[in-house]
């Protein structure tokens, strides 16, 4: 077929070159960062691009980048003016970095869903009526445990695509009013790490790469470590950056002095990254909440298995692509007799109703009664859905009693050699062989040509009921007070 605009397109496939801007509040380090910079690198053959930020990138990038201040963080300077103002600036902004040439054919936007910038829907939407075709990737909602970063007056953008990175998030949108010709998944790349120097001798350490933020769930990172044979440490790389997950943080250190724990904080502050990874004897995941899953896949490019906590939802796009990682556990079984049955419903019932209401829910006393009621009759609960003064009962009542220890080892057979010992070969050669075909830069680079192709080829008229999608996250399967608490003290 011929478009009117010049383009040829055939079954979503481009067929001529296509001008792309891609549009985030900003290109910090971090995930989001990262896939715009591997987008612009893979974008389909002979197509132009530019990135749209409200701040300077801190330092070099693979595309041309224009700053519109209009859409950095709020608080930023431009932020304030009207978002007409701000659109038409974006406009002009694309229309300069294709040399006069008028605009771009479509506008890829990262992380709209986030009210980082509370006039950014209306900045969407304003550059929809100018007739740019829009396709909005979503890395992470607000209704999952950000209720700070939730739009709580405006409806998301309609008749425009949206593209999400895991399953879970395709089929909650499905089952939320999106149609499926405007729903597209849209996985992160994932490339082998750049190692410096070849693989060498496994040291007598685990490796845990990791930030530790409170949804890392450093609390069952020190758990694991009560199994380890001497003299195997665990490693973790890095402490938080951000205020919020320091009290965690702090106790985390305490417990593990207090103890003497063989745990051992900060070594990528220490150490050269790619030397902890190369001499690790494997690397671990505990962390209870992930959006694409990057610690399920990189690992093994480095030679490396991947121990510890799955993530159900989120690792099925995995193994559907033939990826093993059946060796990993959903759950660490806690006895419900273990700690204190009626305070911990409270802690549940008084964390979900809170967040309830800073939704805007009307229903949260009542729905946080219907969200915990499994407790009410559970004899065990998993550790990975406690916050940290309950994790730290456990852990002490495990140092403090071998009869406890044996008990939670009977309830939790995975956690025998957790270290590597007497397990059988992982799956190292099928993984790395497996991850490049379905997650590699070329299989994701061809995925996002085909989805450019149905922007442009398909119009749709869809929206999403954002009642219906706030109650997707809230439900008792994926509710823990690690991420949904907004303290950690008792």
């Amino acid at each position: 077929m011929r478009r009117t605009d010049g383009h040829r397109i055939r079954w979503g496939k481009i067929l001529s070159p296509l001008k792309i801007a891609y549009l985030h509040y900003h290109l910090k380090p971090g995930g989001v960062t990262t896939v715009i910079r591997h987008q612009t690198q893979h974008r389909p053959s002979g197509s132009t691009s530019v990135v749209v930020c409200g701040t300077p990138p801190p330092s070099s990038f693979p595309a041309p980048v224009v700053t519109v201040p209009g859409i950095g963080y709020d608080g930023t300077p431009g932020t304030e003016k009207p978002a007409q103002s701000i659109a038409a600036m974006i406009d002009q902004a694309i229309n300069n970095a294709f040399g006069g040439s008028g605009r771009c054919d479509l506008i890829h936007v990262h992380n709209p869903l986030l009210a980082k910038n509370r006039q950014f829907l209306d900045i969407i939407r304003h550059l929809q009526s100018m007739g740019y075709p829009l396709l909005l990737q979503v890395h992470d909602f607000a209704e999952d445990g950000r209720p700070g970063a939730y739009f709580h007056r405006d409806e998301y953008p309609s008749d425009c695509h949206y593209s999400v990175i895991n399953r879970r998030d395709y089929r909650f949108l499905l089952d939320c009013g999106l149609n499926p010709d405007g729903l597209h998944y849209l996985p992160n790349s994932v490339a082998a790490p750049e190692l410096t120097s070849s693989m060498g001798p496994a040291s007598d350490y685990i490796l845990y790469p990791v930030r530790a933020i409170r949804r890392k769930n450093i609390g069952e990172a020190l758990l694991l470590s009560l199994f380890l044979h001497a003299p195997i440490q665990l490693f973790i790389t890095l402490p938080p950056n951000s205020p919020g997950d320091f009290p965690a943080y702090r106790i985390w250190q305490q417990l593990t002095a207090a103890k003497a724990l063989p745990v051992r904080f900060e070594m990528g502050l220490q150490h050269d990254f790619t030397q902890l990874l190369l001499h690790a004897r494997q690397v671990v995941t505990t962390s209870i909440s992930e959006g694409f899953g990057f610690a399920f896949l990189e690992p093994w490019m480095a030679g490396k298995s991947v121990e510890g906590r799955l993530l159900p939802e989120i690792c099925q796009d995995f193994t559907d692509a033939g990826i093993r990682l059946e060796h990993l556990y959903p759950q660490i079984k806690v006895p419900m007799a273990w700690i204190d049955r009626s305070r911990t419903i409270r802690r549940f019932q008084s964390c979900c109703a809170r967040n309830r209401r800073s939704f805007g829910a009307a229903d949260a006393e009542s729905f946080s009664q219907t969200l915990v009621a499994p407790l009410q009759d559970a004899d065990t609960l998993d550790f990975g859905m406690l916050d940290e003064p309950l994790q730290v009962e456990v852990i002490e009542k495990i140092i403090s009693d071998p009869a406890k220890k044996g008990l939670f080892l009977e309830l939790n057979p995975v956690l025998a050699g957790m270290d590597g010992r007497s397990r059988p070969d992982r799956p190292i050669k099928n993984n790395c062989r497996r991850i490049p075909e379905n997650f590699g830069h070329q299989a994701v680079s061809k995925r996002l040509e085909h989805i450019y192709g149905q922007v442009l080829q398909r119009p749709v008229r869809h929206h999403i009921d954002k009642h219906r999608l706030m109650d997707k996250f809230f439900n008792f399967n994926n509710f823990n007070l690690l991420k949904w608490n907004t303290h950690c003290d008792g």
